[in-house]
């Protein structure tokens, strides 16, 4: 018997299910070059590798080979398409009612290079109160609260976690964060991250009823091209105490939930709104080398008594991400 075809269906079950595999001391196997970058693609290879096995499969049975090798492997992409699936069914759990609710936006700026009248408009097109700006440097965060207020007559906070940087930088390092002001944000300690990482705001926010809500805006570093993903997975995972406490998070995650760190958050406590709302396969980013395939990266999380009743995805003109926002409400 020829060994190529198992040694071919087990490297394509590793890349499918990385992010179960044990790495010793290490977390799992996707914390690793390079099935970090392949588990960002596992939607589209989930595809390929189950038309590849029932193509396999149908040449065997004509050409009389043994067919247990393609099985395998179309078995192995079909339980990874049962596990996806939820992400577009959405969640059978109760919906909140009654209580308190917020719109979120999270819109990764490139840079700083989107306008301010492009956010507004998606602000103005979702309802958002709270908006995330990955990449947004002081001075962008300053002109939108500005026209935001022009555009809706109510005023509005800027906060900008730059990390030492200048309020023009031009980089991906800053991080701001806009909140309308009757929600009378306070500033806090941003959650605990790596030396380097992106800047991070972390607020208190008071809703309708004085039910009060700690929100963070966040951007953790973007996994390493075929180098230690080390710092990636720290920034992700020293997250979770925020899930475990309750908070609610949105940014620029650098992760799908394909990334076994990114579930560690869910297991922590947090839920992805999109995924709740049957929108988790929704692109949120394509640029770069992996933009064709489309990852998800971008997140609405909340944790605690706080739900998404509604979640959606949005162009934004000027940037290679795509906005997600959600409506998150109290149980």
């Amino acid at each position: 018997m020829r060994p190529w075809p198992w040694i071919l269906v087990v490297a394509a079950a590793l890349v499918l299910w990385a992010h179960e595999v044990p790495f010793p001391a290490q977390g799992r196997l996707d914390a690793h070059s390079p099935f970090t970058l392949l588990a960002a693609m596992r939607v589209p290879i989930v595809v390929l590798l189950a038309a590849a096995a029932a193509g396999w499969i149908a040449a065997a049975l004509l050409l009389a080979r043994p067919v247990l090798a393609p099985v395998v492997l179309l078995l192995a992409a079909v339980a990874s398409a049962v596990q996806i699936a939820p992400r577009v069914l959405g969640t059978s759990g109760p919906m909140p009612s009654g209580g308190p609710a917020v719109t979120i936006l999270s819109a990764n700026v490139l840079r700083s290079e989107v306008a301010p009248a492009t956010l507004v408009a998606l602000v103005r097109r979702t309802r958002a109160q709270v908006v995330a700006l990955p990449e947004a440097n002081a001075v962008l965060a300053r002109r939108t609260a500005r026209a935001l207020q022009a555009a809706t007559g109510r005023p509005w906070t800027a906060l900008t976690d730059a990390r030492g940087g200048p309020d023009d930088d031009g980089s991906a390092r800053p991080t701001s964060l806009l909140v309308r002001s009757n929600l009378r944000p306070r500033r806090l300690a941003p959650p605990s991250s790596t030396s380097g990482a992106h800047g991070a705001v972390r607020v208190r926010l008071t809703l309708v009823g004085g039910r009060p809500m700690t929100f963070s805006a966040v951007h953790p570093l973007p996994p390493a091209l075929l180098a230690s993903q080390a710092a990636w997975r720290a920034n992700l995972l020293r997250l979770r105490p925020q899930c475990r406490a309750g908070e609610v998070l949105a940014g620029d995650f650098n992760a799908t939930l394909d990334h076994s760190p990114f579930r560690a958050l869910i297991g922590a406590g947090c839920h992805d709104a999109a995924s709740d709302r049957g929108e988790g396969l929704r692109a949120t980013w394509t640029g770069g080398p992996l933009g064709i395939t489309r990852p998800a990266i971008d997140h609405v999380l909340s944790g605690g008594r706080w739900r998404a009743t509604k979640a959606g995805v949005l162009r934004i003109a000027g940037s290679d991400h795509r906005a997600v926002w959600a409506r998150v409400a109290s149980e």
